[in-house]
């Protein structure tokens, strides 16, 4: 079922990462703006998401960015840890060593009192090998499946073991943007909620798009194809959270929630209450959006 408990971090120290712009598509190079602009734009944004989600029942843990730490990407702190039902927290080898940083002990231990059985793949990271929460894996609950498109920053054979010490089927495909690039994250690719799926079947590569296409019918999804160009609005990008009412909700940006078409809305909308927010200086300069930025607590 979807989290109705979120992790947040307030991007204090905010701004384009020099260490990810190169593989990550998404975001573009700071232009004339000052940093000092640049972050307190950010940090409205945050605390306009955090609002939504609170006025519409969601639970929302907040922590700010350290910042004695030059992590400039802790605004999107999905892709160092995940928590799951049972009481498993697992914590992810990150790509970008300044990255790393958003690892802070503190709220690793804050969250072991939930969540004491603890996975650690962060050795990885000596061995090159990176898998980056669920920005990489994109997680059924339910049909207990997990999928993961390859990249610099989704390890492949990490994926399977996951997926083996955690109980889920994997599903393992290839997904490249309009210049043949690898997607760096599987989470601007896919979206998948309890009963829809939002996702650019362009970039799958065509080998494996009927395998994808069937295991999302066969696990109950009816599956929302968005265009390379929606994808780049982050239309993949989308998370399904519930309220303390049992509301389903359905959150994103702004720029992606203009960028579905009325019969996309529509649709989502059928399932869920689309909840949505301006995040144009994060999606620019960070590369991510609503979805990267919510850490579920399950």
């Amino acid at each position: 079922m979807p989290a109705r408990r979120v992790l947040m971090i307030e991007p204090v120290g905010f701004r384009s990462n020099p260490e990810t712009v190169a593989d990550n598509a998404f975001q573009r190079p700071p232009g004339d703006e000052s940093p000092q602009a640049i972050e307190i734009a950010a940090r409205e944004e945050f605390a306009r998401l955090r609002e939504i989600l609170e006025a519409r029942g969601v639970e929302v843990v907040w922590r700010a960015a350290a910042a004695n730490r030059e992590s400039p990407d802790a605004v999107f702190p999905n892709n160092w840890f995940s928590t799951h039902a049972g009481g498993t927290l697992v914590l992810y080898p990150m790509m970008a060593p300044s990255r790393r940083l958003e690892r802070r002990a503190e709220i690793v231990a804050s969250l072991r009192g939930s969540y004491p059985l603890v996975v650690d793949l962060t050795a990885s990271e000596e061995e090159g090998r990176y898998l980056e929460g669920t920005g990489s894996l994109v997680i059924d609950e339910r049909a207990r499946i997990v999928y993961a498109s390859e990249s610099p920053r989704t390890d492949r054979r990490l994926v399977e073991e996951w997926a083996e010490r955690m109980g889920y089927e994997p599903v393992i495909f290839r997904a490249t943007d309009a210049a043949d690039r690898p997607i760096y994250h599987t989470n601007v690719v896919l979206s998948v909620g309890i009963d829809w799926a939002v996702l650019c079947v362009e970039a799958i590569d065509s080998l494996e798009r009927p395998e994808l296409l069937a295991t999302l019918a066969e696990s109950g999804h009816e599956t929302i194809d968005i265009s390379l160009e929606q994808m780049e609005a982050f239309c993949g990008n989308v998370l399904e959270l519930e309220s303390d009412k049992g509301e389903r909700l359905v959150v994103m940006s702004d720029r992606a929630f203009r960028a579905f078409t009325d019969e996309q809305r529509d649709l989502l909308g059928s399932r869920a209450d689309l909840v949505h927010a301006d995040l144009t200086t994060i999606e620019t300069h960070g590369g991510g959006s609503a979805r990267c930025m919510i850490a579920e607590l399950y």
